[in-house]
């Protein structure tokens, strides 16, 4: 590279992110260097704006992107200069516990080595994707794919991985808690297959893009109680000791996307006896929930944190899953930090992307 130095959105503490100059990555014989073209932020990268939560001063935030190759290491095979990628490589110990059953998922280590985590991020100029391999942890976007419709593969990956865990099938009635961008992603994973799907917000803006987008039906829940809709939607599910006003509804699947303390527990009393509630929302404080009701219900629990990046790429190449009309706002890299206050007003925004 002939440049040494980079702008980069460096985080400095909660509210308070700078553009700094700062060294461009050097790349190593297993990595891949990319121009940054678009970053979308999380709402995990929300987390850690306000409050500072899974990260540290210092970090550039940012994993949600579609970049164009500039250097590759020696090692790499299959890439090629100018071709444009996404990837979100991670690198376990392989000697704790987990590691040793081949459990890597569960590494201590998985989430300090990500993008835009423990690694620097995609707010920034240029990212490196370190041990890089091909539809492993880097992945070629197809040229019917837009660089701002790539950079949601990842948050739209989670959707896929919540369907795929869940074992969500045609037929099946699925609520959708919060209709944010990953939350429209579960739905319109959910549609993909087959199945009814419902979801609700507190944003009417939010919900409606959902409807637009294939959503069965939606609800604000600003409007009513959202576990009387589903009943009355999905049907009464009486169980043991708990019938008549009590009783829940019958949602084969609800998926928590709102990350909120009142979610799960509308969760539990929306799910039918034998169902499935999946987590995909990471949330800021403790949610109180009803354990009777799980163990009298025999609610099946799924963790839905995070997805495989490439699942999502054929679904948005074929149409299945659309996420260009989620894009609400977009801004520069020196405008991140009016970016991240207008994703904080879920109100007036649904997905804020950070154009190059």
């Amino acid at each position: 590279m002939e440049r040494e130095k980079m702008k980069a959105a460096v985080f400095y503490g909660p509210r308070n992110l700078k553009i700094d100059s700062v060294p461009i990555p050097k790349v190593g014989p297993n990595d891949v260097l990319m121009k940054v073209k678009a970053c979308g932020i999380c709402g995990s990268d929300l987390h850690s704006y306000k409050l500072g939560l899974f990260i540290e001063q210092g970090q550039i935030m940012g994993h949600e992107y579609v970049g164009e190759v500039v250097e590759i290491g020696a090692n790499v095979k299959d890439v090629q200069i100018g071709e444009r990628m996404t990837g979100q490589g991670t690198k376990p110990c392989g000697t704790c516990y987990w590691c040793k059953r081949q459990e890597y998922g569960y590494c201590p280590d998985v989430f300090h080595t990500l993008i835009g985590y423990g690694r620097p991020g995609a707010f920034a100029e240029y990212v490196l994707l370190q041990d890089a391999v091909i539809d492993q942890t880097l992945f070629r976007i197809p040229n019917c794919i837009d660089d701002e419709t790539a950079a949601t593969a990842e948050p739209f990956s989670v959707g896929v991985s919540a369907v795929n865990s869940t074992g969500i099938k045609k037929g099946d009635k699925v609520v959708v808690l919060g209709a944010g961008l990953i939350g429209n992603g579960c739905m319109q994973a959910a549609k993909a297959v087959g199945a009814q799907v419902l979801i609700t917000d507190i944003s009417q803006q939010r919900l409606e893009l959902a409807k637009k987008l294939g959503a069965d039906d939606v609800f604000n829940v600003n409007n009513g109680d959202p576990v009387e809709w589903v009943k009355a939607k999905f049907g009464h599910g009486p169980y043991h000791f708990h019938e008549g006003k009590d009783a829940g509804g019958m949602a084969d699947i609800v998926i928590d996307a709102a990350g909120v303390p009142s979610t799960p527990q509308q969760a539990i009393k929306m799910v039918k006896s034998g169902g499935t509630i999946c987590i995909v929302a990471s949330a800021e404080e403790p949610a109180p929930i009803d354990t009777l009701a799980i163990n009298l219900k025999g609610i099946r629990w799924v963790s839905g944190l995070g997805g495989g990046i490439g699942s999502a790429i054929p679904y948005l190449a074929n149409g299945q899953m659309k996420s260009k009309e989620l894009i609400t706002h977009r801004f520069s890299l020196e405008q991140i930090q009016e970016g991240f206050e207008t994703q904080l007003r879920a109100g007036e925004s649904m997905k804020v992307m950070i154009t190059f």
